[in-house]
């Protein structure tokens, strides 16, 4: 006979990291709206592009959607510091 979920120390260990990941999620979607207000406000006041804050934005656009992930159970990796930041592709950007 199998143990149910609970009894598993995995289990609890998951749970552990998925509220850590939770909280880590609410400051990336803060970082995030941050960011977003401070690129529109560069592209309203300029003509220029803001790459770099682009890049920036779209790093951590990445790394939400890693962690929301790891928060459904559609994937058991461990999103940042767990795997390597995510990076954006030269043909991404744009």
């Amino acid at each position: 006979m199998s143990k149910p979920g609970y009894a598993d120390q995995g289990f609890w260990f998951r749970i552990v990291f998925m509220l850590l990941y939770w909280l880590i999620l609410n400051l990336a979607i803060t970082v995030f709206g941050f960011l977003l207000i401070v690129v529109s406000v560069v592209k309203l006041g300029s003509k220029s592009n803001p790459d770099l804050l682009g890049g920036w934005l779209k790093k951590v656009s990445l790394f939400i959607g890693q962690v929301f992930s790891f928060l459904s159970y559609k994937t058991e990796e461990k999103p940042f510091p767990f795997q390597p930041w995510p990076e954006v592709n030269s043909d991404d950007e744009g």
